[in-house]
């Protein structure tokens, strides 16, 4: 399959990035040498508690809404957006839900961060589309669920400011109509007794959520968090004939340990956060819980589905699931049914290639290929999921891992072009401190099967301690 139409973005904006990147990774690895043999954890028999069963629930197909129902929502989401446009943030603030201005400091905040967040924009307008009906809505930034809401799709017109000074854009912000179609906008009703009336407070904003698609913005910012990206692979034991043992075993988590590595995250105050809430706290200082952490699952395989999500909502946790769109379907891989109820549940999808390819090797042999298994995993992850995608995974951590700053530039340009805002490395390079002059480098940590509880514990400590 061929892709079409490559956006071009500024190489000399990816050199700069690769450029740093560079030097992160070796600070990164001297750091890493000091928490010890690069956080490739070790074997242990320590004894962890069996993993509780959760009930998965799938979310049935949606029914249109009643006529007054369908009235009252469309009504609230054409109040909320066209405030957007008119910058009446005061009232945006009103519509929401309280649970959802839980999550900010205050109104003040959630005012600077919208006046922030499209300042490089013109907003033109807005349509609606047809409201629905919903039987739960989770919330993948705090997982609560929510009973019985309506959903719209909400598609803004927008466009870059114009600019002479600076150098070309990248596609998102050169060309936001194309990613800002038909974003979901949810509300719940609040019954009132008197003669107030009925209300419907807003659970996501559409276009202004922070869950709506990320516009990195014109002017470079500098600005650092600590959020540790923990990196998990198979969610089991080693089967018998596996023809790696060892390989095996170092990618293998038991569903066991990781229900004890989440009662710990859980008792210890750990918040999960989503990758837009990350790009938006680096690039528009966005708020983040208290001891934000990402859990990200490379593969897709298929006991990530049967252990790793229900223990992530049990333990009110979303996790980020980096899919080889080749292997969807394919037996011990999870199947696109699957991911969509993830998706509905709160979980989090990204790219990880089409065939799970180092992207330096290949970009070495044929950039042409390369740019395939970035788009093509791209495009079939959009169709089938109905959702932009913008975070990418570099398999095997190629090129970060080895290779020089010159192709790092160019994968980095190349993921650019493609619209991804973000991508995490494999360890060799690792760390929590995440940089936004490095969004195409993100640092994990990596989850080794033979570590302990301890191990793990240890690891954690050590980085919050920096």
């Amino acid at each position: 399959m061929e892709v079409t139409g490559v956006r071009k973005v500024t190489r000399s904006r990816a050199r700069t990035i690769a450029r740093i990147c560079f030097a992160l990774s070796v600070l990164c690895a001297l750091l890493a040498g000091a928490l010890g043999a690069s956080l490739l954890l070790f074997p242990s028999r320590t004894a962890t508690r069996k993993a509780q069963p959760v009930v998965v629930r799938q979310q049935p197909a949606p029914i249109p809404a009643s006529e007054q129902d369908a009235m009252e929502v469309s009504a609230t989401a054409r109040q909320f957006t066209g405030d957007l446009l008119a910058h009446n943030y005061a009232d945006m603030w009103s519509l929401l839900d309280p649970r959802k201005q839980a999550q900010w400091p205050g109104e003040a905040a959630f005012a600077t961060f919208w006046k922030g967040r499209f300042q490089d924009f013109t907003l033109q307008g807005f349509t609606l589309g047809k409201v629905r009906s919903l039987s739960f809505w989770v919330d993948p930034e705090t997982m609560a669920t929510y009973n019985n809401v309506e959903e719209l799709p909400v598609s803004l017109q927008l466009a870059p400011r114009p600019i002479t000074h600076l150098l070309p854009l990248p596609p998102e912000d050169a060309h936001p109509d194309q990613i800002y179609r038909n974003l979901p906008f949810v509300v719940r009703k609040i019954l009132n007794r008197g003669d107030k009336g009925d209300r419907w407070l807003v659970l996501d904003g559409g276009p202004a959520d922070l869950e709506a698609p990320i516009l990195p913005p014109f002017v470079t910012v500098e600005r650092t968090v600590r959020v540790p990206i923990l990196m998990y692979h198979y969610t089991s034991t080693v089967p018998a004939n596996d023809p790696d043992p060892a390989l095996r075993a170092s990618l293998s988590v038991s569903p066991q340990m990781l229900a004890a590595q989440l009662d710990y995250l859980r008792a210890s105050g750990y918040h999960s956060i989503t990758l837009n809430q990350l790009m938006n706290a680096l690039y528009y200082g966005a708020p983040l819980p208290a001891r934000p952490i990402i859990l990200s699952f490379d593969d897709g395989h298929e006991d990530n589905y049967q252990y790793a999500y229900p223990l992530l909502k049990a333990h009110g946790f979303s996790g980020v699931f980096y899919i080889i769109t080749g292997m969807v379907g394919w037996q011990g891989q999870m199947t696109w049914p699957q991911l969509r109820t993830m998706l509905a549940n709160g979980m989090q999808i990204g790219s990880h290639t089409v065939h799970h390819v180092d992207m330096g090797s290949v970009y070495l042999a044929s950039p042409a290929q390369a740019q395939q298994e970035a788009q093509v995993s791209q495009f079939t992850l959009e169709k089938n999921l109905g959702i932009p995608i913008q975070h990418f995974c570099y398999p095997n951590g190629g090129p970060f891992k080895s290779g020089s700053l010159v192709l790092r530039e160019e994968v980095v340009a190349m993921l650019a072009a493609d619209g991804y805002v973000s991508a995490t490395t494999d360890p060799g390079m690792t760390g929590d401190l995440q940089n936004s002059l490095t969004p195409l480098a993100l640092l994990r940590i990596r989850v080794d099967g033979r570590s302990s509880l301890s191990f793990f514990i240890q690891t954690l400590r050590a980085y919050a301690s920096l």
